[in-house]
């Protein structure tokens, strides 16, 4: 789709950028019944290791409400399950199975397709540009933000 873009403001280039990815890697993680966030999700407890939700969500900078029906289905699924924390059994650790690590090279696989696709035509040194910009954006974005809006108050 081939649109002249330089009358756009910058935040129209992002929400259309913004949309493609995500309609691109819903396509690609639904051939395993995953989605985007889900996949997040595995990755995080896979490297982490077990988390609470409340750390889960703020290693994924959402409330912990957000991905409440994400773990949810994750947990259906068996991609996830919930034990008690050994020190304070009030709190549930969220842990990755056996199912869910067999997922992770297929999310590294698709991860690696999107940044082929991403970055097509572009050199080591514009992609890395890009990404120091991409993050340069996002921290100036997350500094203006009020952060209870985020995170709740601990």
């Amino acid at each position: 789709m081939e649109t002249d873009s330089s009358h756009m403001q910058t935040l129209g280039v992002l929400g259309q950028v913004t949309h493609l990815s995500g309609w691109h890697a819903k396509r690609l993680f639904g051939k395993h019944d995953l989605k985007p966030g889900q996949a997040g999700i595995l990755f995080i407890l896979n490297k982490e290791g077990e988390l609470s939700q409340r750390e889960l969500s703020e290693k994924m900078n959402l409330t912990p409400p957000t991905i409440t029906s994400a773990i949810q289905k994750m947990e259906k699924q068996g991609y996830i399950q919930r034990k008690p924390d050994e020190h304070d059994q009030r709190v549930l650790r969220l842990c990755i199975t056996e199912k869910g690590k067999s997922c992770i090279e297929h999310i590294c696989k698709v991860g690696k397709e999107l940044d082929e696709m991403v970055f097509c035509g572009m050199s080591m040194e514009e992609t890395l540009l890009l990404k120091r910009l991409l993050i340069q954006v996002r921290d100036n974005l997350m500094e203006g933000q009020d952060a209870s809006i985020l995170r709740p108050p601990m």
